[in-house]
């Protein structure tokens, strides 16, 4: 059995070894949940279309198209109306 000292090491140089991965992960996530947050404020009190989302977020309607499928695959967005030939989206209500 290794002692601490050594695993303290090993975990030490593993860390090292993997700071960039491990940085680029937490940019991505970071990434993400601005994201998330900038579409739920968008959709909190209306419902929108991806068009309009993608316009008031700044961001192209294909990159908001795959946030807004998340969030309504856990439920935190609704699907609601549709709007020629697109769905709105709104969060659900909450009593």
């Amino acid at each position: 059995m290794e002692n601490t000292k050594e695993y303290k090491e090993k975990l030490k140089a593993l860390r090292k070894e993997r700071a960039e991965f491990i940085e680029n992960a937490r940019s991505h996530i970071k990434t993400s949940n601005n994201m998330f947050k900038k579409i739920k404020a968008q959709i909190k009190d209306k419902a929108m279309t991806i068009p309009e989302i993608a316009n008031a977020v700044g961001e192209p309607s294909s990159k908001v198209l795959v946030y807004v499928a998340g969030l309504k695959k856990f439920g935190l967005a609704v699907e609601k109306e549709k709007d020629g030939d697109y769905f709105k989206y709104q969060l659900p209500i909450t009593d």
